[in-house]
């Protein structure tokens, strides 16, 4: 199985090499067409020379041409491959270099067509003649015919001149791939270096080792999006895995007692130390229904937080679900002279699960009740939020809850009351009920206290028509 590296590694290398054989063909295009048109040119440069050096061979007080100069030229124009051929207008001179140097001459045209050749496998080229006019004050004096392999051929040093810059793109090429191998290199050790690290940690969380934190920095947005992801989930891992810990030790306790008190007074009743009287087996009933009801609200909260299809969402009257409230509580809050102002009206609506919602009503009410002064007043308020939602609030004045408790409030099992005495704090499941329930409506549950202002649970849910007012009611 091949590694991110070793794939970053063959790219940044397949890549160069695209780049270099185009740049290489584009090159060679370029370079063939210049080099071709730059040989053409010398070509008829060459030629138009020796036209005008013929020319001005011409000597016209005796109408002739010097014979020496006309070797010499003719000699010249051979090293250039060019055959030379001259004839005067009045048939006095017939020159031709072939004539004279023969050999020569077939050798200078075999190597131009050994040069093209070994150049160009297909080179399409032949022995080609041009003919010129001498002429001397605006009269012809005579014909210059030029013979040459062409079109056009290179010469010795134009063949190495092009070797030379073929030897400077293969190296350059060669170069351009090894930096493109390293650079790849480079970047697959940056690239994969954080990510080795989230495999790494991965590993370990996957090993049940939570907590682990990625200290590796990565620039790549969506590499570092990834390292928070592990990181976070690590967090969070770790925390669920000290609150199953927690649940696990709470729960013990929590069966403990009754199952303790049982077992003393059954052992006792069976070993006839203790009659069996109707008192200590109410007692003993008692216990039992504590335990039935620690199991029936563990499985309601497990319900709620792994079942999806338990809701039935409607438009509710909160105003009207909180006068229900008031009557079922109202021999409660009549037992501490308590009473209860409603910052809602009729028509206050909101969208939720009649039952459930009713239930976490139930719920922050049964607090309220149980840790407000005697007394004091019970604030129920409805008002809409900014960010199109709901704010259900739940409002009493008691014994300030501390800071770092509030944060512990929905955990199951969990109580301000350290003493975990029935009388004052109940079982602690009934908070995590309600917080699971309002995270299934796609809500958010939080709790503030103070001296001032008392302790205040807020529910915000997801917003569903009109734009009501609250006009304050006070029940009593």
């Amino acid at each position: 199985m091949k590694t991110i590296k070793s794939r970053l590694i063959l790219s940044y290398s397949f890549i160069s090499f695209l780049i270099i054989v185009s740049l290489a063909v584009f090159y060679t295009i370029s370079m063939e067409s210049v080099f071709s048109k730059y040989a053409k040119e010398q070509l008829e440069e060459k030629i138009s020379s020796v036209v005008s050096q013929m020319e001005e061979l011409y000597q016209e007080d005796t109408g002739k041409y010097e014979m020496t100069g006309i070797e010499i030229i003719g000699n010249a124009a051979l090293q250039n491959g060019l055959l030379m051929h001259v004839k005067t207008t009045d048939g006095e001179l017939d020159w031709d270099i072939r004539t004279h140097k023969e050999e020569e001459c077939q050798i200078a045209l075999q190597h131009a067509e050994n040069n093209m050749h070994g150049r160009y496998l297909g080179f399409d080229g032949k022995y080609q003649e041009k003919e010129y006019m001498l002429e001397s004050d605006g009269k012809q004096v005579g014909t210059l015919t030029v013979g040459y392999y062409g079109p056009y051929s290179y010469t010795d040093s134009e063949l190495q001149l092009l070797g030379k810059l073929n030897q400077f793109l293969v190296l350059f090429a060669s170069a351009f791939v090894f930096l493109a191998v390293i650079l790849g290199g480079f970047m697959s050790r940056k690239f994969t270096r954080p990510i080795s690290s989230v495999i790494d940690a991965a590993s370990h969380i996957a090993q049940g080792q939570y907590g682990i934190k990625i200290e590796e920095k990565s620039k790549i947005a969506e590499t570092q999006k990834l390292i928070n992801a592990i990181n976070e989930m690590s967090k969070d891992l770790e925390k669920e895995e000290k609150q199953k810990q927690q649940i696990s030790a709470d729960v013990a306790h929590e069966l403990r007692t009754p199952l303790t008190n049982l077992q003393g007074q059954l052992e006792a009743m069976i070993d006839g130390i203790w009659e069996p009287t109707d008192e200590r087996l109410e007692s003993c009933h008692e216990e039992v229904l504590r335990l039935i009801n620690i199991v029936k609200q563990l499985q309601e909260l497990y319900v709620l937080e792994n079942r999806k299809d338990m809701m039935h969402f409607e438009k509710i009257d909160f105003y009207e679900m909180c006068k229900k409230l008031y009557w079922s509580f109202s021999a409660r809050l009549e037992q501490k002279q308590l009473r209860i102002r409603l910052l809602t009206k009729n028509g206050d609506m909101i969208w939720a699960d009649r039952q459930r919602i009713m239930q976490c009503m139930t719920n922050l009410m049964s607090n309220a009740i149980r840790y407000s002064e005697d007394g004091s007043e019970i604030q129920i308020s409805y008002h809409r939020t900014e960010n199109h939602s709901v704010c259900l609030e739940v409002q009493n004045r008691g014994k300030q809850i501390p800071n770092e408790a509030l944060e512990h409030l929905f955990e199951r099992f969990y109580r301000v009351d350290k003493s975990r005495n029935m009388q004052t704090g109940g079982m602690g499941i009934g908070l995590s009920i309600t917080k699971a329930i309002i995270d299934r409506h796609g809500g958010k549950i939080w709790a503030t206290s103070d001296g001032i202002r008392g302790t205040i649970f807020y529910m915000e849910l997801p917003e569903d028509g009109e734009n009501y007012h609250k006009i304050p009611t006070v029940l009593r």
